[in-house]
């Protein structure tokens, strides 16, 4: 078995984790667990780049988030999901890796290969825990949240990823034949609404930069919110949505 992982986020395609997930991901790998990332597919059916480059493109941007494994499991681009082996797929992946978190996209999204992604991790996080399905030893992770990559949901936590946004972005610069020059015309129309949906959820917890997460129940908290340190003796005014 490899090395179990705290965190392992899925993707439909290279460069998905990077634009949902990608700056929470560095912040993990900062504090000094082991993260991971899957790609389902490898993108094959993109209007740009060739399979090479993007496999080049994918490794690079897990260096630059700081990785400690990116496997690909080589389903079909556009139609992930489309297949009963591609839940078994997941399934051995979760119980190779053991993660304690899994992130995956929404269960709704704009491009069909990404709800699918997050309803196989979803079903796989429950099946990968039944002893008799499929091989190996039964394993099911602690916690699956979903990130945002088209459609907006309500999120159910924000994490402060101000630090890391810079690092992210290194990392999405990464797929060149995306994000390049020689990138898709729309690429600088996605790149500004990502960061103004970063800008407007980082606002909603009072800083600059946020990624919104979703969960299909509670979040558990070892105590209430806002007492994890000191006492501000004089709190820096800032704008914040909620209170």
């Amino acid at each position: 078995m490899t090395q179990p992982v705290d965190v392992l986020a899925l993707g439909a395609h290279p460069d998905d984790v990077e634009l949902g997930c990608g700056a929470t991901l560095v912040l993990a790998a900062r504090s000094g667990l082991r993260v991971a990332a899957a790609d389902l597919s490898r993108g094959e059916m993109a209007s740009a780049g060739t399979v090479e480059q993007r496999n080049r493109e994918r490794l690079e941007a897990a260096r630059i988030l700081g990785l400690c494994a990116r496997p690909c499991l080589d389903l079909p681009d556009t139609r992930v999901g489309r297949d009963e082996g591609h839940l078994d797929a997941v399934v051995a992946l979760l119980r190779d890796l053991c993660p304690r978190v899994v992130l995956a996209p929404a269960l709704d999204d704009r491009h069909p290969d990404h709800a699918a992604t997050g309803r196989l991790a979803r079903d796989a996080a429950f099946a990968a825990g039944l002893g008799r399905a499929g091989s190996g030893p039964a394993y099911r992770p602690g916690h699956l949240f979903h990130y945002m990559v088209h459609h907006p949901f309500p999120p159910s936590f924000v994490v402060d990823v101000s630090e890391t946004w810079p690092v992210k972005l290194a990392a999405v610069a990464a797929h060149a034949s995306q994000f390049g020059d020689a990138g898709l015309p729309s690429a600088a129309g996605l790149l500004a609404a990502v960061d103004a949906r970063a800008v407007w959820h980082g606002a909603m917890i009072g800083v600059a930069r946020g990624e919104a997460f979703w969960a299909a129940g509670p979040v558990p908290l070892p105590g209430l919110p806002g007492l994890c340190g000191e006492r501000d003796a004089a709190p820096a005014a800032r704008y914040q949505v909620f209170l």
